[in-house]
């Protein structure tokens, strides 16, 4: 073999090692998991509506990758993209002008405060009934008034909404809890909690008058008014979000 050939032959054989090594490295190398259908269509729409953003393209990439990062965790605890980052819009708003006040965070899972908010809601929700039943159908009042006094129903929207809080929480874990129940679980701890409500509901009602007084149509009215109002303050003021109602 001439000088020449020698060279060549060796320049020949290092690009079919390195060749090999790639082959061997890439065969080793275990497949990355895929994202879920919905996943996959979020990525989409993330990338659609960040493409009419000016942002910096190391940003966007380090952006995009942190978030199919999460959605692959996200997917092995059975957390959909909507519970991880809400729309994709509302994520492309993080990430063009930074994540919210971590209040929201801290708040929107807390069983305490989401009591309270289902508990108003529930209060609104009867005050407003008694009201229309007090201006159309008083009679039904007068002929069972108990479960339309003010205890029972101050009672009955607290039981209601510490329950409802419960069922939130179970149903829907945040991002630090575990996996979501089976369909199964998720029926069986609803009908307790509604089941639960109701026993209240008929221990509330059968209070003596004496304590647990009926009030006039506008009294209904005005009490309707003031749970509404006071929940939208209370949302407002701990930047609670979604919810059961």
């Amino acid at each position: 073999m001439s000088e020449e050939q020698q060279p060549r032959n060796a320049g020949k054989q290092q690009v079919e090692d390195a060749e090999k090594a790639v082959e061997t490295t890439e065969a080793s190398t275990p497949k990355k998991a895929e994202l879920t259908k919905r996943n996959a269509d979020f990525m989409f729409r993330l990338r659609k509506e960040l493409a009419d953003q000016k942002i910096d393209a190391d940003k966007l990439k380090q952006a995009l990758d942190d978030t199919e990062a999460k959605l692959l965790e996200g997917q092995k605890k059975g957390q959909t993209a909507k519970q991880l980052f809400g729309t994709p819009t509302e994520h492309m708003q993080e990430i063009v002008h930074g994540p919210k006040r971590q209040i929201g965070a801290q708040t929107t899972d807390n069983l305490w405060l989401r009591a309270v908010d289902n508990g108003l809601i529930f209060m609104a929700l009867f005050s407003a009934m008694y009201a229309l039943m007090a201006f159309f159908q008083p009679a039904a009042i007068v002929k069972s008034p108990g479960p339309a006094g003010l205890l029972a129903i101050i009672g009955t929207s607290a039981v209601g909404g510490i329950g409802m809080g419960y069922v939130y929480k179970w149903l829907y874990p945040s991002s630090n809890g575990g996996k979501r129940p089976t369909f199964w679980r998720q029926i069986g701890v609803t009908t307790a909690a509604v089941l639960a409500w109701i026993v209240a509901y008929m221990v509330f009602s059968v209070i003596p008058s004496v304590i647990n007084p009926t009030l006039p149509a506008f009294g209904y009215v005005i009490l309707a008014a003031l749970a509404f109002g006071g929940r939208w303050l209370f949302r407002r003021r701990y930047n609670i979000v979604g919810g059961l109602f």
